[in-house]
């Protein structure tokens, strides 16, 4: 949660005037450890303004949408292994088969499963044919 600039100016204000940091994080409703990090923040940059510009989440590997549907348009016979094989092949990106997996899901496919038979047991008194 990204608090307001007024909120911790308040608060750290309180405490450099005599409030104890447990006391402030009753009052402003604040964790302590968020206290602790806003005065953290304050020494470092001398500033209380959230941090900005950092990266969310991890760099994609599959980054063009519209050749990836076209793609599993293309491939939608092949399992995912396979899927993953081509798209390497095309795009000469190595990704992982979680990755793909994920991306189809992304594009409204799902993945392939295996099927299989279960032989059903005969019984005594059935003859072998």
């Amino acid at each position: 949660m990204v608090y307001s600039i007024d909120l911790r100016n308040r608060v750290v204000a309180a405490i450099d005037g005599g409030m104890r940091i447990t006391d402030a994080a009753k009052v402003f409703k604040v964790c302590r450890k968020t206290i602790y990090l806003w005065q953290d923040l304050r020494k470092t940059t001398n500033s209380l303004a959230p941090k900005v510009g950092y990266q969310r989440g991890h760099s994609h590997k599959i980054t063009d949408w519209g050749q990836f549907k076209e793609f599993a348009e293309k491939h939608k016979h092949c399992a995912s292994p396979q899927m993953r094989v081509e798209w390497e092949k095309q795009t000469n990106v190595d990704v992982s088969e979680g990755v793909m997996l994920r991306a189809l899901k992304k594009i409204g496919f799902t993945s392939k499963k295996k099927h299989f038979v279960i032989p059903k047991q005969m019984k005594k008194n059935e003859k072998h044919i």
